[in-house]
């Protein structure tokens, strides 16, 4: 293991990036080089770009922290590697490599140095980042991660100056739906000095029902633009009508046109009512416009300390159509223009005034850190503000249950002007928090064991919040202030470099504690314990056990009532889909969360010249007062919230309230199975010189064969919903969720052909059929959820390789990307192989395949 630690004061070094080599670049803080596999399988520097040579001034930083300067590092991502993703952002970018090696929230270090704040360089386009090193599962406890966590180290480039400037559109191939993105960063990066302004923004179009062919919905009350004719109190509107049909007539279709029908006028429309027409105004998917801007950077002050902040505006708008406005009105027998000897009704919908439901959020954020390192001890102090405003409005007709208008004698009930009398009521509801929080940390060698030191680090974090939530039922606001305190220590158990018992490799134990105090709001603890042992160098163990009570958010506990109305609801008990007006919002009265985790992970990374790890982990997940949306009205959930649904006379479910709730207890056992590696199938070629004065030097990278594939197996989930009801089998058809319950089988793999930032990728996921048990004791019914697979393929080109004597295509990328390639939905049957309204297939992905052209260039 090579000596990552600077003995003198800072060193001022002035080299040539492309003729520096990875080690004397670890040694002076520079970053490294990009390593290519040799014929031996040996890494070796490859060929530098004529635009990667700058001169550059190196300070004396630690290529990592103290901390984790003994860790392995298990993959690296140089650049031809990382340009093989086809991201745009070192965010986008990470989140990939997180997703393909199963990471949950990698602790993140740049050049060396922890990141508090991943914000801080989200934003940063690949072609700022060197390479990226992914450090083994447990890495990142030492820095104050949670046990079994890994540490993603970003070597950034020593010096850039770009602007990059991104042009997307995605449309579904059903067409009805489509979404433009533009995005422009501005990036200067000398040394550790950098500083990043990211501007971008989307507007993503409404998919309406009518554009998709599925089942409609059926109504108890026919509504209409045109209006239908009911009966008033009896089995048909009218004997004479029935007479002159030939029949009993319980509807009848308005004519088009006529502002004043006879009996025999209404004899074509009988029992024949016109179309409700509502699905060209009710939305499947909302529109979307998101716009955003930030400012991210650090400063260099001194060898050993660095200012880094990052802030934010944004600004967010969705709107979602719901329905039409629908009025039943009664029409007396004695009104002058009516054809019945009785009194009728007539069912009207307004198409001039859509339903609507908006929302609109816009947040601030402003954060910085002092990141400073003293011999062996590295310390940070962290300042964070936040505001977030939310503001949501909703349209609804009449009260939530509807009633009957008696029309008058000047008003012609035939001619249309019904619609306007509609009434459209609004509800508005409005959030503001505002967050403060400042958060200290240090970490560093106490003593020194056989083994080697001991490292302790203490945390204290400081929290004030105010919230605010204005809905129909009043004005609330909420003060809570957080102050918490954390201390850990790694305790080193052998090791092979301090040759004390060699022979069982390198192993060390972590331990953590935490207390959290809210006030009038009690108390959370926090403590882990986690076993990280380097048997080989190939092989690693992680042993870990964490227990974590985590706080409440305000939102959670104080978010204003929202309520939607024409929400369509499959309700269990009567296997109907129907439209229902749900609530959402804070449930003051939930309990913190318990989670009890444990867990073994095995790292096994052989032949790493094809950068080969195959990964296993066991976990045991025990989750107390478990907080979720509110399950479906099975019988279970009936008993065991009985005030969240409500039915009118008829039995028809019309209200939900899905609020959140506590859950008992849930329990889940899960083995994950991961495999990756990449095949070189050649060298990257050496710089090539110009053939002509205009010609620009190239490089050809290497072409690579990437492979992944992760398998996740459920083996038991099983959860109680309350004191008192009966544990529920999440595998076997318990009903919690409406989402098919718990899958046993979860696949994703993926598979890339690049060359640079040239190639193909193909991705795809196999969720594993499941199934719901519904309907009641009396009347059980099933729901069978298919097994799904989708398949996701993106091709790309760098066009300055494609035409390398054409200036203008230098730093310009385009890419086809195919979502969902087969365009599969997923099949949900009952037991007699019917498909219920609220689960066809267009439902489940309303969407379905889209196609994507992007365009990007860096200046």
């Amino acid at each position: 293991m090579p000596s990552w630690r600077l003995t003198g004061p800072s060193l001022a070094v002035i080299a040539l990036c492309g003729a520096a080599s990875e080690g004397r670049a670890q040694e002076t803080g520079a970053a490294p080089v990009a390593q290519t596999p040799g014929d031996d399988g040996e890494q070796r520097p490859a060929e530098p770009r004529p635009e990667d040579r700058h001169i550059i001034i190196v300070n004396g930083q630690r290529v990592l922290v103290t901390s984790i300067e003994d860790e392995p590092v298990e993959q690296v991502f140089d650049e031809d590697a990382l340009a093989g993703y086809a991201a745009s952002t070192l965010g986008e970018l990470i989140a990939r490599i997180r997703e393909d090696n199963g990471d949950r929230n990698p602790a993140l270090l740049v050049n060396g140095q922890p990141v508090n704040d991943p914000d801080d360089i989200a934003d940063l386009p690949i072609e700022a980042v060197q390479k990226i090193e992914t450090l083994p599962q447990g890495s990142a406890q030492r820095l104050g991660g949670n046990a079994g966590q890994r540490a993603y180290n970003i070597v950034l480039r020593p010096a850039v100056r770009s602007v990059t400037l991104t042009a997307s559109r995605e449309q579904a191939t059903e067409k009805g739906w489509s979404n433009s993105r533009g995005e422009a960063l501005f990036t200067y990066i000398k040394g550790q000095d950098r500083i990043n302004l990211t501007v971008r923004g989307a507007q993503s179009t409404t998919l309406l029902e009518s554009e998709r062919d599925f089942i409609p919905r059926t109504s108890t009350i026919p509504f209409s633009p045109l209006g239908n004719l009911l009966p008033f109190g009896g089995a048909e509107i009218d004997p004479e009508l029935s007479a002159l049909a030939g029949f009993p007539v319980t509807v009848a279709g308005l004519p088009v046109g006529n502002s004043q029908p006879t009996l025999a006028d209404l004899v074509q429309g009988a029992n024949r009512p016109n179309p409700s027409g509502d699905a060209a105004f009710r939305s499947l998917r909302g529109s979307a416009r998101p716009i955003e801007v930030a400012l991210a950077g650090n400063k260099q002050l001194a060898p050993w300390l660095s200012l880094s902040f990052n802030g934010r505006l944004s600004w967010s708008r969705n709107e979602n159509l719901s329905g039409l406005p629908t009025g039943r009105f009664q029409i007396p027998a004695l009104h002058p223009l009516t054809p019945f000897d009785s009194a009728a009704s007539i069912a009207v919908s307004d198409v001039a005034r859509p339903l609507r439901s908006d929302n609109e959020a816009r947040n601030r954020s402003l954060s910085a850190t002092l990141n400073g390192h003293w011999n062996s001890w590295r310390a940070s102090v962290t300042g964070r503000w936040e505001q977030r405003r939310f503001n949501y409005l909703s349209q609804f007709s009449g009260p939530l249950v509807g009633g009957a208008n008696i029309i008058g004698p000047t008003v012609n009930p035939f001619d249309g002007s019904l619609a306007s009398l509609i009434p459209v009521n609004a509800r508005e509801s409005l959030s503001k928090s505002n967050n403060t929080t400042l958060i200290a940390d240090a970490e560093g060698p106490v003593f020194r064991l056989w083994a080697g030191s001991l490292r302790a680090r203490v945390g204290a974090i400081a929290t004030w919040t105010r919230y605010r939530a204005e809905d129909i039922s009043g004005i609330r606001s909420l003060d809570r202030r957080e102050y918490s305190g954390k201390l850990g220590v790694s305790i080193p158990l052998t090791s092979r470099a301090n040759d004390f018992l060699p022979a069982l490799g390198d192993s060390e134990m972590a331990v953590d504690v935490g207390r959290a105090d809210f006030g009038r709001f009690g108390t959370l603890n926090r403590h882990s314990i986690a076993l990280n042992w380097q048997l080989k160098p190939w092989l690693r163990v992680v042993a870990s056990e964490l227990r974590d009570e985590r706080a409440l958010s305000v939102e959670l506990l104080s978010a204003p009532e929202v309520v939607t109305p024409n929400i369509s609801y499959f309700d269990p008990v009567t296997g109907d889909t129907v439209d229902v007006t749900a609530i959402y919002g804070g449930a003051g009265n939930l309990r913190p969360e318990d989670v009890r985790t444990r867990s073994i992970a095995v790292t096994l990374t052989p032949l790493r010249p094809y950068s080969l790890q195959i990964d296993a982990e066991y976990s045991k997940d025990d989750l107390r007062n478990q907080i979720g949306a509110l399950p479906p009205p099975s019988a279970a959930i009936v008993a065991a919230f009985p005030d969240r649904f409500q039915r009118d006379a008829s039995g028809m479910l019309v209200l939900v309230d899905n609020r959140s709730v506590n859950f008992l207890r849930q329990r889940n056992d899960k083995l994950r199975l991961g495999l990756r590696f990449t095949i070189p199938l050649s060298n990257a070629a050496p710089v090539s010189a110009p053939r002509s004065p205009g010609e620009r030097r190239t490089r050809t990278p290497p072409l690579r064969l990437q492979f992944n594939l992760a398998h996740t197996l459920l083996l038991e989930s099983r959860t109680v919903i309350r004191d008192g009801l009966p544990e529920v089998d999440l595998l076997k058809g318990g009903a919690v969720g409406l989402a098919g319950s718990q899958q046993r089988h979860l696949t994703t793999g993926s598979i890339a052909l690049t060359q640079g930032a040239n190639g193909v990728r193909i991705d795809a996921r196999r969720r594993g059929s499941s199934k719901l048990i519904i309907g009641t004791l009396a009347s059980p019914d099933r729901l069978d959820f298919g097994a799904l697979a989708t398949v996701n393929v993106k091709a790309f080109a760098d066009l300055s390789q494609a035409f390398p004597r054409a200036p203008a295509f230098k730093g310009t990328r385009i890419t086809v990307a195919v979502d969902n390639l087969f365009n599969e939905r997923q099949n949900v049957t009952n037991l007699a192989g019917n498909v219920p309204q609220a689960y066809q297939p267009i439902r489940r992905d309303p969407v379905g395949r889209t196609v994507l052209a992007e365009l990007r260039k860096v200046f």
